[in-house]
């Protein structure tokens, strides 16, 4: 018999938000079944953004996207987004990520309006859980108490330490970030805002786990995440510039596991790893591309358009309706929306007999579509989940004493 040694403590779920935990928020709590919906996605500012990562998806030559709009999203849209969702929601509350490009870039005045919106649109008929996706860039003492007193759970963007950070992720003027990005970060943290980390690895950062590793002790950073580069239509091209292999992935995710289980901190969570050890232990896993979180979600573009992800709004074949032509229920029993749900459940089940699936949930349905063309196709970083999977069982289940 093999005992499992592990501290528990580092499973416990963090208090922020954004698109890296987005079932850590401390308003978080279990729902009784009523609906579908339990995620919703809003680009208040569509994929306009103040910033030119060289591996952003975003409105550039490396996805279907052409053009980058402008449009700031009407208050009568968020209205009629939030006056019709009840019905379909997976409980009594709703998580709300506000994604971009840039989210911030609606200004202050927006956030303050929505949340009123909100109010007058819900009724008390459920709870809505706010979060964002930032680059961090914009946040300043104002944005802090702001965002604190509205209670908007933000999770910022960056990439590990100055020197690797910088390479990649500028201004549009192409002037370094890393200052302004963790200057708002620490404006947050010193404001008491429930806030994160996202880092994205690419061929930028991939091969320094132990630089990234160091940079969230001594930045002390709680709780993070990462998320590997894929560049969907350079890919369908074999052109990856910052795209990432397989086995990259692998190698770099063993080697920051190792690193973050041999210190033991239970107060620096990293959800990946968390949800790699709670999967095993028999626990839920929170990452929606480990359960296909695109059956459960919806994403809402400037104009009303609706997609079941925020990284469909560049596949237009994949909009199941708009909120301004259709009822919410109308949307998600449309033939699109059917169509979508359909070719994800069917993709599913080519992985139902892995061994990994009850952990993995088959992979993010987003790539396959992307990669592939439909939801049948082979999930990229299936190999480097495994790896990472077979490597996080042999630390966890040991002989014991």
């Amino acid at each position: 018999m093999t005992a499992i040694h592990v501290n528990t403590k580092l499973l416990d779920a963090p208090r922020w938000m954004g698109m890296a935990a987005i079932h850590s928020h401390p308003d978080l709590r279990r729902t009784t079944m009523k609906g579908l919906l339990i995620k919703m996605l809003i680009t208040p500012v569509d994929f306009d953004c103040n910033m030119d990562c060289g591996y952003c998806y975003n409105g550039s030559a490396r996805t279907p996207c052409s053009s980058v709009s402008k449009r700031i999203i009407p208050m009568g849209i968020i209205y009629r987004i939030f006056d019709q969702v009840y019905p379909l929601l997976k409980g009594d509350q709703l998580i709300v990520i506000w994604h971009g490009g840039e989210p911030l870039l609606a200004g202050q005045n927006f956030y303050r309006e929505v949340i009123e919106v909100q109010k007058s649109a819900v009724r008390g008929r459920y709870r809505v859980i706010n979060c964002m996706q930032t680059n961090g860039t914009l946040i300043d003492e104002e944005w802090a108490d702001l965002l604190l007193r509205l209670k908007i759970g933000p999770s910022v963007s960056a990439d590990g330490p100055a020197y690797l950070h910088d390479s990649i992720r500028v201004f549009l003027d192409g002037r370094p970030t890393y200052l302004q990005a963790m200057r708002g970060y620490r404006l947050l943290q010193k404001n008491d805002v429930n806030t994160g980390m996202l880092v994205v690895i690419s061929q930028n950062n991939v091969r320094h786990p132990e630089a990234i590793w160091q940079w969230v002790l001594e930045e002390k950073i709680p709780h993070f995440d990462f998320l590997p580069c894929i560049e969907p239509e350079l890919w369908r091209k074999g052109e990856q510039k910052y795209g990432l292999s397989p086995e990259e992935v692998a190698e770099f995710s063993i080697r920051l596991f190792d690193l973050w289980f041999n210190h033991g901190d239970p107060n620096i969570k990293i959800r990946t790893f968390r949800d790699a050890i709670k999967g095993q232990l028999g626990g839920r896993v929170n990452i929606c591309s480990w359960k296909a979180g695109c059956l459960q979600h919806i994403s809402f573009d400037v104009a009303g358009n609706a997609f079941p992800c925020a990284r469909y709004h560049c596949y237009p074949e994949t909009k199941m309706g708009n909120i301004m032509a259709q009822s919410f229920p109308e949307i998600m029993s449309s033939s699109k929306t059917r169509w979508v749900h359909d070719g994800i459940a069917a993709g599913q089940q080519k992985c139902k007999n892995c061994q990994w699936n009850p952990i993995c949930g088959s992979g993010c349905p987003f790539l396959k579509y992307a990669l592939h063309g439909s939801w049948d196709g082979p999930y990229v970083h299936c190999q480097s989940r495994q790896a990472l999977f077979y490597h996080v069982h042999d630390r966890i289940f040991q002989k014991g004493n």
